[in-house]
């Protein structure tokens, strides 16, 4: 009779990464709470301020999307760049600003 090592299945209680629900749209779903909780606002164009700001995010654009910490695309701030087709669940910070496109440093 075969028996299974069960020591290498995942444990029952491990927590499962979070799934963003967001509508199909072409633009980006932002939440502003980390793990795609709170409300959600939904990005089409760039954003100089995206109130309120959000945690987290789901690009379901063509693009590539750029997220700021500061407003107007503040490229001495924090910022961080989402793929096409990513999410991400926590951006590190509260995003402020949007913009279709990568993230480019000014200098």
């Amino acid at each position: 009779m075969a028996t299974v090592d069960m020591s290498v299945l995942p444990s029952v209680s491990a927590r499962a990464r979070p799934v963003p629900l967001c509508p199909a749209v072409v633009g980006v779903c932002a939440w502003t709470e980390a793990a795609y909780e709170g409300e959600l606002r939904i990005l089409f164009d760039e954003e100089q301020l995206v109130r309120p700001a959000a945690r987290s995010v789901s690009n379901q654009d063509v693009q590539p999307w750029c997220f700021y910490e500061r407003q107007v695309f503040d490229t001495q701030s924090k910022m961080r760049e989402v793929g096409s087709g990513k999410a991400v669940s926590d951006l590190g910070f509260d995003d402020r600003s949007a913009q279709q496109g990568a993230c480019q440093r000014e200098g």
